[in-house]
C-alpha cells in the first residue's frame, strides 16, 4: 500500500465526533430518511445489530440530560443535521429537547434487534403524513448503503447507476494487507505537514478531559481527589489515567463538545490520543514528534479493528486503542520496531479479555485501566520486559498476535453479546 493510501485512511479514520457514535449512527440513518419526506411523524421503526443496541442503551445524548437510542431517534428528526456526520447533534437546544421528549411520549418509536445482519447494521424506516422512507447504514458509522423514499431508490451501494452525494459513505480502503513495520515506516518518514492535522485531536480531547475535571464528573475527578489527598502518587501513569477517564466521563455524560474520534469511535480517540500526548509533553518533545506518535497510535488502532471488527464483544476503546497508545508510547521512549512490537504483545497479554458491556459512564473505568497499562507496558517493553511468544494468544510475530486477537473476539466471544444484552435488558431502571 502506498504512503498516500495510508494517509487517506488516516484522514478518514480520525474525525471529530459528538456523543457516543452508536446512537449518532442511528440518528444519521433516521435523519437521512426523514429529510427525504419530512411531515408529521406517524411511526419510526429501527432495526439494530446487537452491538449497536447494547452500546446505545444507557449512554448520554450530547447536549441533553437524556440517555438511550429512543431519545436519540426522536431528537434526530427534530434537529439533527445529517450533513454534519458524526457531529449531527451540534445544534441541539432546549426547544429541540422538549420537542423530542414530546415525540418519545407518543410511543411512535420502535426498536428491534436484528440478529442476522452482522455486527454493524442499522435500518431506519419512517412513516409520516408525507410518505415513507428507509435508510440503511452498514459496516461503519457513516456508511450509508441504501436510501429509499416513497418507493423511489435514491441510493443503493450495489447499484452503480444510483448516486448519493451526502458524502458519508464509509471508507472502503483497508489496512489489513499492511504490516506493523510498514506502519512505522509511514510514521517515521511522512511529511510533518501531511500529518499535522492530527494535533487538532489533542486540543479537543484534552479540553473534554478538563470539562470532566471541572464538572467533578465521575472517575477522573474522583481519582484526581485521591491524588490531591496523597492516596495516589502524582506520576505519569496516574496523570494519564485521570485525564483519559475524565474525558470519557464528560463525553458519556452528554457534554456537547466534540472529541477527535479514531476508527469511528470517540472513546477510541480518547484512549489513542491522551496517553501519548501526556507522555510526549512529559518528555519535552515538540509537535512534530507528537503528530508522528499520534499517527502510530491511530494506525495501530485501525489495524487491530480490521480483525476485531467495527463493533465487537471486545472493548475496542480499551483493547484496540490501548494497544495503539502503548505502541506509540514505546516509540516516544526511543523504542524501535522490536520494542513497539513488545509493547503490543504486552498489552494483548494484559487486557485482551476486556469485554464491551455497552456504552455508558462506566466506560471510564475500562479506559482508565487501558491508558495506565499502555504507559506501563511501553516502559516495560523498552526496558526489555516482554511477554513470551508461547503465552496465551501471543503469536510468533506481531501480525499473528493481532490476528489471534481477532479470532478471540469473533469466534471465542461469539455468544458474549447475547449474554450481555440479556443481563442489561433484565435490569429494572
Amino acid at each position: 500500500m502506498s504512503r498516500e493510501d495510508i494517509l487517506n485512511i488516516l484522514k478518514q479514520q480520525v474525525k471529530p465526533a459528538r456523543g457516543c457514535t452508536e446512537p449518532v449512527a442511528v440518528a444519521l440513518a433516521v435523519s437521512t430518511a426523514y429529510k427525504e419526506i419530512k411531515g408529521n411523524i406517524e411511526a419510526i421503526n429501527v432495526k439494530l445489530s446487537p452491538n449497536i443496541y447494547k452500546n446505545g442503551m444507557r449512554v448520554g445524548i450530547p447536549g441533553t440530560k437524556e440517555k438511550g437510542i429512543v431519545f436519540a431517534v426522536a431528537l434526530s428528526v427534530i434537529c439533527a443535521d445529517p450533513k454534519l456526520g458524526l457531529e449531527l447533534f451540534k445544534n441541539v437546544n432546549d426547544c429541540c429537547i422538549d420537542e423530542a421528549r414530546s415525540l418519545v411520549s407518543k410511543n411512535k418509536i420502535g426498536l428491534e434487534v436484528a440478529d442476522n445482519q452482522g455486527n454493524f447494521f442499522i435500518e431506519a424506516k419512517i412513516k409520516t403524513d408525507k410518505g415513507e422512507a428507509c435508510c440503511i447504514v452498514k459496516d461503519g458509522h457513516t456508511n450509508i448503503v441504501y436510501l429509499e423514499a416513497n418507493g423511489k431508490i435514491i441510493y443503493n451501494a450495489e447499484d452503480k447507476k444510483c448516486s448519493f452525494n451526502e458524502g458519508f459513505s464509509g471508507n472502503k480502503a483497508s489496512l489489513i494487507s499492511v504490516s506493523i513495520r510498514e506502519i512505522m515506516d509511514f510514521v517515521e518518514n511522512s511529511s510533518f505537514e501531511d500529518i499535522k492535522f492530527l494535533l487538532e485531536g489533542v486540543e479537543l480531547n484534552i479540553n473534554m478531559a478538563n470539562k470532566g475535571l471541572e464538572g467533578k464528573i465521575g472517575l477522573g475527578a474522583g481519582m484526581s481527589q485521591l491524588l490531591q489527598k496523597g492516596i495516589l502518587r502524582d506520576d505519569i501513569v496516574n496523570q494519564v489515567r485521570i485525564l483519559t477517564s475524565a474525558a470519557c466521563d464528560a463525553r458519556m455524560a452528554g457534554i456537547n463538545l466534540p472529541v477527535m474520534s479514531s476508527a469511528g469511535s470517540g472513546n477510541h480517540g480518547i484512549t489513542a490520543i491522551i496517553p501519548p500526548t501526556v507522555v510526549c509533553r512529559y518528555l519535552g518533545y515538540d509537535d512534530e514528534k507528537l503528530a508522528r506518535a499520534l499517527a502510530l497510535s491511530h494506525l495501530v488502532t485501525a489495524y487491530i479493528k480490521e480483525y476485531t471488527g467495527k463493533l465487537s464483544p471486545v472493548c475496542g476503546c480499551s483493547v484496540a486503542a490501548g494497544i495503539g497508545a502503548s505502541a506509540s508510547i514505546a516509540w516516544l521512549l526511543g523504542g524501535g520496531y522490536d520494542q513497539v512490537v513488545g509493547a503490543i504483545n504486552n498489552m494483548v497479554g494484559a487486557i485482551s479479555g476486556m469485554v464491551c458491556d455497552g456504552a455508558k459512564g462506566g466506560c471510564a473505568y475500562k479506559l482508565s485501566t487501558a491508558a495506565s497499562e499502555a504507559v506501563i507496558q511501553a516502559y516495560l517493553a523498552v526496558n526489555g520486559v516482554v511477554i513470551s511468544k508461547l503465552d496465551g494468544i501471543v503469536g510468533d510475530d506481531v501480525e499473528d498476535t493481532i490476528k489471534n486477537l481477532g479470532v478471540l473476539s469473533s469466534e471465542g466471544m461469539k455468544d458474549m453479546d447475547g449474554a450481555i444484552l440479556k443481563i442489561m435488558t433484565n435490569k429494572v431502571v
